[in-house]
């Protein structure tokens, strides 16, 4: 699911709402044992090698549960062995949530408790994403930075006793049942942190948006089914600020022009059930249509793109993130 482009080299990094199912309280671990450092010259070799491959991959994907999950980190003891989850028994740890994760590239997941002398037993969940692509896309549909940003890993957020955050190829949770630990878990997940690797890179699937008036932390991404329609894939949206309006910019990246004209046409044909859609002189065709939930939708296509804002409130303002987001989608 990455959306790198063939000349763009990943940024590296210091680590330190369409909803999804909220029954992923304690959800996510993962990784694969890193080889052993034997000696100098080694070391020197897989630094090379580990360049190249993150300079490819957005991040080294490699941390274990014996590396990273250690039987002591701290204050901190391991009350038991680590257990691993691929997308075969996922639904073993998070049942009816196994599906949504799974959607976003979900490679393995690593889990472990901890417990702190006497103090209740903290979770902590690696999941292993295979790409920061991923691992961003993930901790944005899960976590609510907008509400509880905190300064963990690339980015984090936290209510009560349970942290959230991605780094690299990781979405990680650490959650503990009483809120008067909190301070001691960000400590924890901060400990985490310092542990995964500090290389990722910010998708590149966000410059396709504008970065005028973008509501700060509201971009979000949809492997599928956005806007609860099965054809509309791939799509990244952000909520923008307009005077006192807000509304919500989107762009899905289909297979193909003709993918996209198609998908175009069942979008039309759902909203045309609730009111005849007007033409929109946009892209390569477009229209705007009401809907009951979201207001009044512009809609267009611009090559493999289905794209558009809502609420749509047909004024200069509006049409011009429309204009900004064609002529970006039209460079793709």
């Amino acid at each position: 699911m990455r959306w790198l482009s063939p000349d763009r080299t990943p940024n590296v990094v210091r680590g330190g709402r369409s909803c999804p199912p909220r029954g992923m309280a304690g959800c996510l671990r993962g990784g694969q044992v890193c080889p052993p450092r034997k000696s100098a010259a080694i070391l020197r070799v897989c630094g090379v090698l580990a360049a190249l491959i993150l300079a490819t991959a957005g991040g080294c994907s490699s941390p274990g549960g014996d590396n990273i999950l250690l039987t002591e980190r701290g204050l901190w003891h391991r009350t038991g062995p680590v257990a691993t989850y691929t997308a075969n028994n996922l639904h073993e740890y998070i049942d009816g949530a196994a599906p949504f994760v799974i959607s976003f590239g979900f490679e393995s997941l690593q889990t472990a408790g901890y417990r702190r002398g006497a103090e209740p037993e903290t979770t902590v969940d690696i999941y292993d994403m295979g790409s920061s692509d991923n691992a961003f896309a993930l901790f944005r549909s899960n976590s609510n930075v907008e509400a509880g940003p905190l300064e963990v890993g690339t980015e984090g957020a936290g209510a009560d006793a349970r942290i959230e955050f991605w780094q690299g190829a990781y979405y990680v949770a650490v959650s503990n049942p009483s809120a008067d630990e909190k301070d001691e878990v960000l400590a924890l997940a901060r400990d985490l942190a310092q542990a995964l690797p500090v290389v990722g890179a910010w998708p590149a699937y966000l410059d396709l948006l504008p970065t005028a008036g973008r509501v700060v932390h509201s971009e979000r991404f949809l492997p599928s089914d956005y806007l609860g329609h099965g054809f509309l894939k791939r799509a990244v949206s952000a909520r923008y600020k307009v005077g006192a309006r807000e509304m919500t910019l989107f762009a899905c990246r289909l297979e193909t022009p003709k993918e996209a004209a198609v998908a175009m046409g069942r979008l039309k044909a759902f909203l045309d059930k609730q009111g005849r859609a007007q033409a929109l002189a946009r892209g390569e065709g477009g229209y705007v249509a009401a809907d009951s939930t979201l207001g009044r939708v512009a809609v267009f296509q611009r090559g493999q793109f289905v794209a558009g804002l809502y609420p749509y409130p047909e004024e200069p303002a509006a049409d011009d993130l429309l204009a900004d987001l064609d002529r970006r989608l039209g460079g793709r």
